[in-house]
């Protein structure tokens, strides 16, 4: 299980919650990035979940904990909160993540909990337009998404870390909604991210974003990335020196 470690500020009750863990194309990741980017969100706290790989991320010579949550009141007077990885969820963690997700939720007294992925699409191939789609736990999340304009799933199946979250949301009576956009797979989709970011803004944001600078939020991820690749594979390399010494 999970448990809440280095709380540095705390969160106000009855937030909106977005969860922003990797997944295809990097729609949920380069969405929360570009959000806690643009309202200036802070780090609240880590989820510090047990399942989850053993991995600690160094920045600017900082270690930085896998899942953090940053929060912060909008402009508007809104409530928000983005629980952002690092790293994906193992299968064998989703699930485990989830339950963790909406506990935190719960206790924090969310008005909403937001899983915005991306999804593949058999024939993805052909450039067809492209939607977001969503599906809620319950009538509540339904009249939103009617509301915000956005197209509602009639039929399907919702996989992973959303698809858990709908379950959990239904058990435990959180309002939960799942948007899903068509995202090309192994790449940063930064058009389905955009998308996603104003769908995101109909629904609950209600702030007009702009989604212009939305590449340079994946420009930047990708080159942290890197570095870390190359960091550690210079690393391995030292250490494989020193073993033959």
């Amino acid at each position: 299980m999970g448990k809440l470690s280095n709380p540095k500020r705390s969160v106000q009750k009855g937030p909106i919650v977005i969860e922003s863990f990797p997944g295809i194309g990097g729609v949920a990741s380069i969405a929360g990035r570009y959000i806690i980017d643009f309202f200036s969100l802070k780090p609240m706290m880590d989820l510090d979940i047990q399942a989850m790989p053993p991995v600690m991320v160094v920045r600017k010579h900082r270690p930085i904990p896998t899942i953090r949550i940053y929060g912060g009141k909008l402009p508007n007077g809104t409530k928000l909160a983005v629980i952002r990885s690092e790293l994906p969820a193992p299968e064998g963690a989703i699930r485990d993540v989830a339950r963790e997700i909406v506990s935190w939720a719960i206790n924090a007294k969310a008005t909403l909990l937001l899983s915005p992925q991306g999804m593949l699409v058999e024939g993805g191939g052909e450039q067809n337009e492209v939607a977001v789609y969503g599906t809620a736990s319950g009538d509540e999340g339904v009249h939103m998404m009617k509301t915000a304009g956005i197209e509602i799933m009639e039929e399907g199946y919702v996989t992973g870390i959303p698809g858990l979250l709908l379950h959990e949301g239904m058990k435990s009576g959180l309002n939960t909604i799942a948007l899903l956009t068509e995202a090309v797979d192994n790449t940063r989709d930064t058009a389905a991210a955009a998308l996603m970011v104003h769908a995101v803004d109909r629904l609950c944001l209600n702030y007009d974003l702009d989604c212009g600078p939305i590449c340079d939020v994946a420009l930047r991820m990708e080159e942290r990335e890197n570095k870390i690749k190359r960091e550690a594979k210079t690393e391995k390399m030292r250490s494989l020196v020193s073993m033959y010494r």
